[in-house]
Order: C-alpha cells, then structure tokens, then sequence
C-alpha cells in the first residue's frame, strides 16, 4: 500500500509542476516533462525518504513472496551435490 501511496503522491508533484509550465509558461512539451521529473525526484528524495524506504520494502517483500518455489527433487539434489562438493575438499 506504501507504494502506492508514495507513486500517487510523486506524480502530484510532477503534475505540480508540469501543468503550470506547460499551460501557462508555454514550455515545450518535453522539457516541462524533463523539469517535472527532476523536481519530483527531488522533492521525493528529499522530503518522503520514510515513505520511501517503505515502499521499496513493500515491493520487496512482494517479489520475494512470487520467488521461485523449489520442489522436493530440486531439494534433494542441491542437497546431493553439496553432499559431492564438501566430500571433494
């Protein structure tokens, strides 16, 4: 939820700051974007750095809940090999 959250409120302040630049500025189109990208990036870094790290714990733990699930065999063998490698040594 925390990511959702922190996307939601970084596209605010890219909104903030883009509409103005575009509409009322008559700023090309690209470089209100590339302004409103710097400008939320920064806000973003600077002042929601809680909300952030947050985040990326909840996308974190949502692809690490997705993992890879190992069978039984797959189990076994990387067992039996490590059973092979430790007896090599």
């Amino acid at each position: 939820m925390q990511f959702l959250k922190f996307s939601l409120i970084r596209l605010v302040i890219f909104f903030v700051v883009f509409l103005p630049l575009v509409y009322f500025l008559r700023w090309p189109v690209f470089t209100a974007g590339l302004v409103g990208l710097v400008f939320a990036f920064a806000l973003s870094y600077l002042f929601l750095n809680k909300m952030r790290l947050a985040a990326s714990a909840d996308v974190q733990q949502m692809f690490a809940s997705r993992g890879p699930k190992k069978s039984k065999h797959d189990l076994d063998d990387e067992e039996a090999e490590d059973r092979f490698l430790d007896g090599n040594k």
